[in-house]
């Protein structure tokens, strides 16, 4: 086993949170107690990560809340055999699940072979995520390396945390799981579901021992010195702390909440949401403190949105604007310009809870009457109803405007003229109506994204240091289509390259912020409204999307689960989500050449 030790760097950092270490490549957070008698009792538990960043919050948070669950656990702490009894649980139902999946094989198959080649990669997957954790290093096999999304992304999810807690509950009657617990939880059910898939057919033949050997090498969890004597845990009372130890404001928690989701991938324009939910909520209630908000103060911000300027958000000045202020501006807007939508009131709703439910997690005691997930109202119009979608006509008559046939100057590019930019504002929307990809996913590509496969030029959509993908499901290869190769994009691609050009697109990053999908969005805004008028109210960056998806969806050759692959959407049910295998680029390839050329 190789063992890293950390660089001077991470010790000097280390050394601002006291109860981190690192243990291998991963960190994790150790506390020493002292008995009643002479010695000590250690307690450790593995952070699951061998990002430092990520190990500093994680520390954080255990050590605020340690000195509350250190008193707790010595009257209801999970034992020993809570722990193996939840192993037994977790190796029985994942053996249930491979027992039930071999039988599908068995009826269900075209190609064995195929299938044990997935099993085994789920099998890798489960074994590297118990060796380096939740956030550790991918793989460099592609099929391993996408079940190591799915699931550290379930293992995150605050739906699965859910889960645990109630399974838990339910098979030992332990009351409600601090986080400190729910960890444990967490590294006991990844070494748990380990073992079922990779030595479920020799060593688990008796589930209770395997439990027994799992707990033996997997306690270290909550683990006495050697030398500590037999008699039973005796801890010393933890310090008298108020309550509530961390900061109630309400921006103060989303900061936490943030810094936490980020660790955890989330894109940056989530973030902003919950950001700008908390200006506008004080901003609107006059509340910043989490602890006084009632359900009344909740109905009545519902009701404020109502009132709200449908604009409202899209200029930097909102961000100061006092209450009054929004509202007398409201109050000059025609009855049509002013509420806001429903699904939008109810986004809000929804940050509301996420924070509340983050805030009393964090052990803040707000008010156990407060139920935002009672208030949002149901949505009137369909969700294929809400974007409009532009027409094959449209995008014929977009295309002839000055970005493409000739502008005045680049920096005047919606402006008549003679020369033709083949920049970020020209290629986006081109790449946008021949591949359906999100606005973000375009603006922020860079030149080692455009990939080959299977003899295929494609994109390849995925994390990276420019932009976040919105979920996993969005991961994924689109290929070119033939008329952007026919106009020049490759060369464009391979000129880049030339230049050691980090960015695709560099016209199209904010230098304030980095980000490089909003100037793409105000450019595509400019170029509609020029082109089209108050005819294209309706029509974004976005509305190229649906246009993908309107055209391909009537192709009878053209599959939902083909779609679901080039457009990036999730999969319609377990089955397809867990199991199916990405479309061959040669199909994939076979539906994009069926969107008619446009320019």
């Amino acid at each position: 086993m190789t063992v890293s030790y950390p660089s001077q760097s991470d010790l000097k950092r280390m050394l601002n949170q006291p109860h981190l270490s690192k243990r291998g490549n991963t960190y994790q957070w150790r506390r020493r107690l002292r008995r009643q008698s002479t010695g000590i009792v250690d307690i450790k538990l593995s952070l699951g990560t061998t990002d430092l960043r990520c190990a500093h919050i994680l520390s954080r948070r255990i050590s605020a809340e340690s000195d509350i669950v250190m008193e707790q656990l010595r009257h209801q702490h999970i034992t020993s055999d809570m722990a193996r009894r939840w192993l037994a649980s977790v190796i029985t139902k994942e053996r249930e699940k491979i027992e039930n999946l071999k039988l599908l094989h068995r009826f269900d198959s075209r190609d064995p072979a195929d299938d044990n080649r997935h099993d085994q990669a789920t099998a890798d997957a489960w074994a590297k995520v118990n060796a380096d954790g939740l956030h550790g290093a991918t793989s460099d096999e592609p099929l391993v390396s996408l079940n190591l999304d799915i699931i550290r992304d379930d293992l995150s999810s605050e739906a699965r945390q859910n889960i645990i807690q109630r399974d838990f509950k339910a098979l030992t009657g332990h009351p409600q799981l601090s986080a400190f617990e729910r960890a444990k939880l967490v590294s006991l059910l990844i070494a748990g579901k380990s073992a079922a898939w990779n030595r479920h057919e020799e060593a688990l033949a008796d589930i209770e021992t395997a439990a027994d050997d799992l707990w033996d090498r997997a306690s270290q969890l909550l683990t006495p010195e050697p030398e500590a004597p037999a008699a039973p845990l005796q801890l010393v009372p933890a310090p008298e702390v108020e309550a509530d130890t961390l900061d109630p404001d309400m921006h103060a928690v989303v900061s936490r909440m943030n810094d936490m989701k980020r660790s955890e991938g989330i894109e940056e324009k989530t973030l902003r949401q919950y950001e700008s939910f908390a200006g506008l909520f004080t901003t609107l209630t006059g509340i910043r403190d989490v602890r006084q908000i009632r359900q009344t103060d909740a109905t009545g911000f519902r009701a404020a949105l109502y009132k709200l300027p449908k604009s409202w958000g899209k200029s930097p000045a909102d961000r100061n604007a006092t209450r009054e202020e929004i509202m007398a501006r409201a109050a000059k807007l025609p009855p049509e310009k002013v509420g806001l939508s429903i699904g939008t009131i109810n986004r809000h709703l929804e940050h509301l809870g996420q924070i509340i439910e983050w805030a009393s997690d964090e052990g803040i005691a707000v008010n156990s009457k407060l139920k935002p997930g009672k208030l949002p109202r149901k949505d009137t119009v369909r969700d294929c109803d809400k974007k409009q979608a532009f027409t094959e006509a449209e995008l014929h008559r977009l295309f002839k405007s000055p970005a493409w046939t000739g502008s005045k100057s680049e920096h005047h590019q919606t402006d008549p003229g003679t020369n033709i930019y083949r920049n970020g504002v020209y290629w986006s929307p081109l790449v946008g109506a021949f591949t359906g990809a999100r606005r973000e996913e375009i603006a922020g590509l860079a030149p080692a994204d455009i990939v080959e496969r299977d003899g295929i030029p494609c994109l390849s959509i995925e994390d990276s240091e420019m932009r976040r993908i919105k979920n996993i499901s969005s991961k994924r290869l689109v290929p070119i289509h033939s008329s952007l190769i026919t106009l020049g994009f490759l060369d464009f691609v391979e000129a880049a390259r030339a230049k050691g050009q980090a960015e695709l697109f560099p016209d199209l990053r904010e230098p304030a912020t980095g980000k490089h999908g909003r100037k793409l969005g105000r450019r595509m805004r400019q170029i509609v409204d020029k082109t089209f008028g108050t005819e294209g109210a309706g029509l974004s960056f976005h509305s190229l999307r649906h246009y993908v998806q309107g055209m391909l969806e009537h192709v009878p050759e053209v599959t939902d689960k083909v779609l679901r692959d080039i457009v990036g959407h999730e999969g319609k049910d377990t089955h397809e989500r867990t199991y199916s295998k990405p479309t061959p680029p040669a199909v994939l390839q076979a539906a994009i050449e069926r969107l008619p050329a446009l320019i």
